[in-house]
């Protein structure tokens, strides 16, 4: 009888054991049910979580990045090897091939009529990746900021340089050691 008694709790207690390791993995599947990942985005089955696409954020990934740097922007800066200057550029959506959401473009940097600069956003920060436009060269990034005058992301902190590729001049806007850029909506 005791061999009875042991083999009965023995498989009882298999059978919650089974029971509890099925319930606990559908659970783990079902934290993505009731989630609506956006724009290409996949949620996360262990968190529950949606992983955003390039160019998105938001809990649901509903929210296009670029939109925070779409716009005008008044600029004043001071390079180290120019004087204080103030301009006004604009940020674009990129209008390159296979440009993704997370690229835009910068018209009149440096208040300058060379083409456009492409850059890549990424939540609060921007990435000019280094290229060549017109025998210039410039590189550079930033971030967005609160600003108690302009509000939420109404200012931008930019810091790059350019190169002259003719004459080997070079003006620093804080990527390395000249202020940076301060740009406001």
């Amino acid at each position: 009888m005791k061999k009875s008694v042991k083999l009965i709790l023995l498989s009882a207690l298999g059978a919650v054991s089974v029971f509890s390791t099925v319930f606990l993995s559908s659970c783990k599947r079902e934290k993505c049910k009731t989630v609506s990942c956006q724009n290409g985005s996949v949620c996360n089955e262990e968190t529950g979580a949606c992983k955003c696409a390039p160019g998105f954020e938001g809990s649901m990934c509903e929210i296009t990045t670029r939109n925070k740097y779409i716009g005008t922007w008044n600029v004043d800066e001071t390079g180290t090897a120019s004087s204080r200057n103030n301009y006004i550029i604009a940020i674009e959506k990129s209008l390159l091939p296979g440009a993704t959401p997370a690229d835009v473009q910068i018209t009149n940097l440096n208040n300058s009529t060379f083409d456009r600069v492409n850059a890549r956003v990424s939540g609060d920060t921007i990435n000019i990746s280094e290229q060549t436009i017109n025998n210039v060269k410039i590189v550079g990034q930033g971030y967005l900021k609160n600003d108690t005058y302009y509000g939420l992301h109404g200012s931008l902190v930019l810091r790059y340089k350019v190169i002259y590729l003719k004459s080997g001049d070079e003006n620093d806007f804080g990527y390395v050691i000249g202020m940076p850029a301060n740009l406001h909506k």
